[in-house]
C-alpha cells in the first residue's frame, strides 16, 4: 500500500536518496552528522563482528554486555553524573524512570499516592510514562511558571515528580528548569527529557543541565541516543540510588531486550568525537545562525534561534505538502510533517546539521523565496 510518508533508499549527513534521486536534505535530528561519520560506522561494524547484531536477551538475564557497561560509564562521565543506564529506545527511558519512581520498597507500586506535574507541551513519551506508571498527572501551561508554581504549592506534600522536555525543538523554547528546581520540594524529583538539547545547547553540548549549571541529585536526565549522538537507544542519568532503583524495578528495562551491540559502540564513538572535535558543535551553531537569519530574510517567524530547527507554519496540510513537493522538484528534501498536537496544521520542518555548507543553506533560502505561499504567516 502506497503511503504519503516517503521511503528513503539512502542517506548521509546532508543528502537523501528518494525515488532514485539524491536530494539536498534538511530533515531529521542528526544535528552533529555523527551517524555517518566513518569512525562511528567502523565502531558499529567492529561490534557486529564481536557480538553479532543483537544482545538477544534482557540485561537482567543474559543480555548484559561489556559494551553496555562501557557506554554507561561513558555517559556518566560525559554528563558528570553518578550513574547511567542505557535502554533499547529513548521513549522507554521516560517510561522506565516513571515506573521506578512509582515503586516503594516493601510495598510495590502504589500509584494512587503518586502525583506528577508536566509541561503542557511535553513529549508524548513523558505523558505516556506518567500514565503507564499510574501517576495522578496535572499539566501546567507551556512554560508557564506561575501555573507550575501554583501546582507545586498545591501538591507540595505529595513530593510530586515534575516532568518536562529540556529543549522543546518543535516549539522553539527551553524549559525553565533552574527555576522549577529552586521550588521543588527536597523529597521530590525532576525528570528532564533533553533529547533535543544534548549535543546542541550548553557550552560543550551537554544540554540544558550544563546550560543552566544544574547539579542536583533530584534531577533524572533522560534522552535519546538517536538524535545528535548519531546512534539509537535511550539513556538515563542521575544519582546512583535512583539509577539502581530503575535498574531493579522498571519493567520497561527488566523486560526488554538490551540495546543492540553496534548501537552501543556507535554511541561510545560519538561521545568521544563530541569531546575530541569541539569544532563540530561550532559548525552546527554557525549553521543554526544562518538558518534563522534565512527565516528572517524570507519573512518567516523564527523561534528557538538556538536550536537547529525551523518550523514553517502554513494554513493547511495541503499547503505544507505543496511546499515540500516544490522543494523536492528543486532537489531539496524538507518534509511536510504531522506531529503530536499539530493535527490539522500545515508544517514543513527544516533542520540543519554541522555538515551543511554555507552554500547549501543559501540554496535553501533562495528556493524558499521562490516557493513560499503568499499566505504563509510572516514575522
Amino acid at each position: 500500500m502506497k503511503r504519503d510518508i516517503p521511503a528513503l533508499s539512502g542517506a548521509d549527513a546532508t543528502t537523501v536518496r528518494l525515488d532514485g534521486v539524491d536530494l539536498l536534505s534538511f530533515h531529521g535530528c542528526g544535528y552533529l552528522g555523527l551517524a555517518h561519520d566513518p569512525r562511528v560506522r567502523a565502531a558499529a561494524h567492529e561490534a557486529i563482528d564481536q557480538f553479532g547484531v543483537s544482545g538477544l536477551a534482557s540485561r537482567n538475564t543474559s543480555g548484559n554486555l561489556e559494551l553496555h557497561e562501557r557506554l554507561e560509564e561513558r555517559l556518566s562521565e560525559f554528563f558528570g553524573a553518578e550513574a547511567a543506564l542505557v535502554l533499547a529506545d529513548g521513549y522507554l527511558a521516560d517510561i522506565a524512570a516513571a515506573q521506578a519512581l512509582s515503586f516503594r520498597p516493601g510495598e510495590g507500586p502504589t500509584p494512587a499516592e503518586r502525583v506528577a506535574l508536566h509541561d503542557a507541551d511535553a513529549h508524548p513519551s513523558i505523558t505516556d510514562a506518567l500514565t503507564s506508571a499510574g501517576f495522578r498527572s496535572f499539566s501546567y501551561g507551556a512554560g508557564d511558571m506561575s501555573h507550575a508554581l501554583a501546582l507545586l504549592d498545591l501538591h507540595k506534600d505529595a513530593a510530586p515528580l515534575v516532568a518536562t522536555d529540556g529543549a522543546f525543538a518543535m516549539h522553539g523554547r527551553l524549559a525553565p528548569a533552574a527555576e522549577l528546581l529552586r521550588h521543588l520540594p527536597a523529597s521530590a524529583h525532576m525528570l528532564i527529557d533533553d533529547s533535543h538539547g544534548v549535543g546542541v545547547v550548553g557550552r560543550t553540548g551537554r544540554g540544558v543541565v550544563e546550560l543552566f549549571g544544574l547539579d542536583d541529585p533530584r534531577i533524572i536526565l533522560t534522552g535519546s541516543l538517536a538524535k545528535a549522538l548519531g546512534s539509537a537507544g535511550g539513556f538515563i542519568t542521575g544519582s546512583a540510588d535512583t539509577v539502581e532503583a530503575i535498574r531493579r524495578h522498571a519493567c520497561s528495562f527488566t523486560g526488554t531486550t538490551a540495546l543492540a551491540p553496534p548501537l552501543c559502540a556507535a554511541a561510545i564513538a560519538s561521545l568521544d568525537l563530541i569531546d575530541a572535535e569541539p569544532e563540530r558543535l561550532e559548525r552546527l551553531r554557525a549553521n543554526i545562525g544562518q538558518l534563522h537569519r534565512t527565516a528572517r530574510r524570507v519573512g518567516l517567524r523564527s523561534t528557538g534561534t538556538f536550536l537547529p530547527v525551523l518550523r514553517i507554519e502554513l494554513e493547511s496540510e495541503d499547503e505544507a505538502r505543496r511546499l515540500s513537493a516544490a522543494l523536492h522538484v528543486e532537489g531539496i528534501f524538507a518534509p511536510a510533517i504531522r506531529y503530536h498536537g499539530t493535527e490539522g496544521k500545515g508544517l514543513v520542518r527544516c533542520a540543519v546539521t554541522s555538515e551543511h555548507t554555507a552554500a547549501e543553506l543559501r540554496r535553501l533560502e533562495e528556493t524558499l523565496i521562490r516557493h513560499l505561499p503568499e499566505r504563509a504567516p510572516r514575522a
